[in-house]
């Protein structure tokens, strides 16, 4: 009897260890305390709580590629939260509560620092990563604009299958920091005549990652990917970004031969 008590003792601790190296694994843990931030390569678009009464879960609006989740009140009861990105992926995590988390971030970049190197992940032949486009060195020196000590620069256009890249660099010499929600991409008439007829979009990107909005005496580098574009050739693109509360205002124009004769990206 005490070999049988002994041998089941056994498989219960097993399974529970079973369970608890699984869960360490897979499982995401929150705190009522805490917050806990996921890290994505691209802004969220989705965001699903199979009970939003134990876990609570918010797309960060200064940086959209950024979920902060917490819990509600302490639960015994495994949930699950989804995420989608805007480059397509989906995330979805097995939620536990724990008082005090080992871990608050969780980064699901492709790309991630190791001693203070960007290493890349995930080298495959997909279509690249946003967060690699802002890492990678200048390749256009003669778009952009600069008015108040700001300056803006496109500092790449490229295209992948059927997508468009852009990439963005801000530099604030000014003595006030640059606030800005985002860029405005419209495609305009390259020329404006009574005789001819305006033409006027508004395009949008499909993701993007990184921000325009700058502190004093620095820099910064935002990534944008968009459904296919192209010009006529009496059209421009035209970028546009408006300062919060403030009249500091810049715009570039990129012509029909910048965007459609743009570099095609191979990915090693």
């Amino acid at each position: 009897m005490r070999r049988i008590l002994k041998i089941t003792l056994i498989v219960i601790i097993l399974m529970c260890y079973r369970y608890y190296s699984y869960a360490q694994t897979d499982t995401l843990w929150v705190s009522d305390i805490y917050t806990t931030h996921i890290i994505f390569d691209t802004d969220l678009t989705y965001v699903d709580l199979s009970n939003g009464q134990s876990v609570a879960a918010k797309i960060i609006d200064q940086n959209r590629n950024m979920l902060a989740i917490k819990a509600r009140m302490a639960f015994d009861t495994l949930t699950s939260v989804s995420a989608l990105e805007s480059n397509g992926r989906i995330h979805t995590y097995i939620v536990g509560y724990a008082l005090s988390p080992n871990s608050l971030i969780g980064d699901m970049r492709a790309n991630k620092s190791i001693d203070g190197k960007q290493v890349s992940l995930n080298r495959s032949g997909d279509a690249p990563l946003l967060s690699e486009l802002i890492l990678e060195d200048q390749q256009l020196y003669h778009i952009g604009d600069r008015k108040h000590g700001i300056s803006v620069l496109c500092e790449e256009v490229m295209s992948y299958s059927d997508i468009t890249y852009m990439v963005l660099s801000l530099e604030n010499r000014s003595g006030v920091s640059y606030e800005t929600k985002d860029a405005t991409f419209v495609i305009e008439s390259r020329r404006r005549s009574k005789r001819t007829v305006h033409f006027e979009k508004t395009i949008f990107p499909n993701g993007k990652h990184g921000s325009l909005s700058v502190k004093s005496g620095a820099t910064t580098k935002i990534a944008y990917s968009f459904q296919k574009m192209t010009l006529s050739d009496d059209q421009v693109l035209k970028v546009y970004l408006y300062e919060d509360n403030g009249q500091r205002n810049l715009e570039m124009t990129l012509s029909a031969r910048e965007i459609n004769s743009s570099g095609r990206c191979s990915r090693k």
